[in-house]
């Protein structure tokens, strides 16, 4: 058994706890698996394992086919340094095993809403050696490693993005995607309400701003053809009285000169 057989890291080794993990290296002969430079398991030549440290008891095996250690029902007190160590050839493999909580997957709250957005709220119950994201599409736009829950305010234009919240830890991810505009229920009402009564608004001022236009305009050319009519009749009544006045004038004429030849005939007469 080498002295430094801890001291070279082979490969890094990612499980979960109540998870298994399989040692790459086999065990090719009589040997010994060692965590943390400390023997927990020693191998003989025909691959027969003993267990010498009771914490692995029922949990770990050697496969006789492959040489391979696997260690079940893991912990977080498993994780560590395990070495094997080859006794026929002095050779020794470390491998550095990290056990990591499983990841729950988060779920997601409304808050608070109003009529500037809306608040969403991921939360876990545990996050150990983990982060809590929130992501917009594609894009990280919070995070925490210290936080259980971890809010998110969505405004009034957000409300048309797609949102999901991914707890992860070296391990695995798990992801609660949501649908902002259907979460914030109360905002997405208020939103539809101002709309349609602006769509009402619109439906109702508009016609009527149309046919008082269309009055005015009626109302400006019938005046203007009144007018028009009423200057025509005037301008024609002022000539037919005009035409009146000149043909009167030569009968008044005639009268004068049929008067003064009357007179001119009675002095004659006189005279004879």
């Amino acid at each position: 058994m080498t002295s430094s057989a801890a001291e070279e890291v082979k490969q890094n080794l990612i499980s979960t706890v109540g998870g298994e993990v399989t040692i790459p290296e086999p065990v090719k002969g009589p040997g010994f698996l060692l965590k943390d430079r400390s023997v927990i398991a020693t191998v003989t030549s025909d691959r027969i394992i003993t267990k010498s440290n009771n914490r692995f008891l029922g949990r770990l095996s050697l496969n006789r086919v492959t040489g391979q250690y696997t260690i079940r029902s893991l912990q977080n007190n498993d994780s560590g340094i395990y070495t094997v160590d080859q006794e026929d050839t002095s050779k020794s493999e470390s491998f550095n095993l990290s056990v990591y909580d499983a990841v729950l997957k988060p779920d997601v709250n409304v808050t608070s809403v109003s009529s500037e957005g809306c608040t969403l709220l991921c939360a876990v119950d545990q996050l150990s050696g983990g982060t809590l994201s929130w992501y917009q599409g594609e894009v990280l736009v919070n995070q925490s490693s210290t936080q259980r829950s971890l809010p998110l305010t969505v405004d009034r234009l957000g409300l048309r993005s797609s949102y999901r919240c991914v707890s992860a830890n070296p391990a695995g991810n798990l992801t609660r995607s949501v649908d902002a505009k259907t979460s914030c229920t109360v905002q997405q009402r208020s939103g539809d309400e101002d709309e349609g009564k602006h769509n009402r608004l619109n439906q109702i001022v508009i016609p009527i701003v149309s046919v008082m236009v269309l009055l005015s305009i009626c109302v400006i050319v019938i005046f203007v053809v009144k007018r028009r009519k009423t200057g025509t009749h005037l301008q024609a009544s002022i000539q037919q009285k005009g035409g009146i006045t000149q043909q009167e004038e030569p009968e008044h004429g005639r009268c004068n000169t049929h008067v003064r030849y009357n007179q001119i005939q009675g002095k004659e007469n006189l005279k004879e």
